[in-house]
């Protein structure tokens, strides 16, 4: 029996997400081999040592990473602010690309990153939305996609983070472009993901009408020092007219919650309506309660296990990826727009071209 071809791939970044999909590639990707990680962090050689395979190779820079590990593809998780420079370094050594989102924390950085990848069509470029890769959020889209649900008009969503009492994110925001680029942008995906923002469009560049967002510091005061909030809420108009709003927020104290309603003219679908962790409820002298999720990558842990498999297919069988640049892109459009609307407070409407206006507000 021949044997299948396996992807040599190069880990970079073993943070909270990296540290996970670390133990998936080594463990749970039959058609991947993780021959590197690559964290600059004190210690993290120690980590991969403890808890990887002895075979895959532990690199502290992640250019001599990709140029040496023997690489034929390389995932980058590290932090947000560091993605362009590294997914364009992996691509000019001719390496195909995985990337978490978002690209970048501007517009004119992930247009650079985005031109670097179309110049270089051989090669493999994902930004996978986990959403995307999850079997409720793809049960739910078949179902737009069978029209059961009438004609879809509006999403409504909600990211809401478990309170973390290191207040770790207060000092990431610095480097994270803000709530609502890096954590809403999983909510505006999913509203395209769901509404077909194309459809009935005179001119295709132009996606979206105006944006306006609001926010607060109701736990997390030193947020402000960032520009930036602990909850906020969003609102797009698609120039199709159809409608997304979203709640994203860091402040639950049960563990982590994101719903998602599909609006349409003969049925709703909302996905995830109660987070919890299994189907068991306790009922005693407190009434009725179930446990609440932890965090995102609990709820989602079956969708980082498909999109590397996705990925994967792309390079070795030549299979067509489901989630696209243009995608990472509109949604890194709205999701700038959204924080400069907390930020100025003022709405920000999108020009011709499909770009939102950002200018200094009086």
């Amino acid at each position: 029996m021949a044997t299948q071809p396996r992807l040599k791939l190069a880990l970079i970044g073993l943070g909270r997400l990296g540290a996970i999909r670390a133990r998936i590639l080594a463990f749970q990707q039959p058609r991947i081999d993780l021959v590197a990680a690559c964290d600059t962090k004190p210690g993290s050689d120690e980590w991969a040592a403890a808890n990887l395979p002895p075979s895959i190779k532990f690199f502290a820079d992640p250019e001599d990473c990709m140029k040496n590990s023997g690489a034929e593809a390389v995932l980058i998780s590290t932090a947000t602010a560091t993605h362009a420079l590294l997914v364009i370094q992996g691509l000019d050594l001719g390496l195909h690309v995985m990337c978490e989102k978002p690209i970048s924390v501007d517009v004119i950085t992930t247009e650079e990153v985005l031109a670097k990848a179309a110049s270089k069509p051989h090669l493999k470029f994902l930004v996978p939305f986990s959403r995307r890769y999850d079997d409720s959020y793809r049960a739910a889209k078949q179902m737009v996609e069978n029209g059961s649900l009438g004609q879809i008009h509006a999403v409504e969503t909600s990211c809401l983070d478990q309170q973390d009492p290191t207040g770790f994110f207060v000092t990431f925001s610095a480097q994270s472009g803000g709530i609502f680029v890096d954590m809403g942008v999983h909510d505006i995906d999913v509203g395209r993901y769901f509404l077909d923002v194309k459809s009935g469009l005179s001119n295709p560049k132009k996606q979206v009408n105006r944006v306006i967002a609001m926010g607060q510091q109701a736990v997390y005061g030193d947020l402000s020092k960032h520009g930036d909030c602990d909850n906020g809420w969003g609102l797009v108009e698609f120039a199709n007219g159809k409608v997304l709003t979203t709640h994203v927020g860091r402040t639950l104290t049960n563990g982590f919650e994101g719903m998602t309603r599909v609006c349409g003219t003969k049925g709703h679908s909302v996905v995830n309506g109660n987070s919890t962790i299994n189907r068991v409820e306790v009922r005693d002298s407190h009434g009725v309660r179930t446990i609440t999720t932890p965090d995102a990558f609990v709820l989602y842990d079956k969708s980082f296990i498909n999109d590397l498999a996705e990925f994967a297919s792309a390079i070795l069988d030549n299979e067509p990826l489901t989630c696209y640049p243009e995608d990472a892109y509109e949604a890194a459009k709205i999701a700038t727009a959204l924080q400069y609307s907390f930020r100025n407070g003022v709405p920000v409407y999108f020009d011709d071209n499909g770009l939102p206006i950002m200018e200094i507000a009086k």
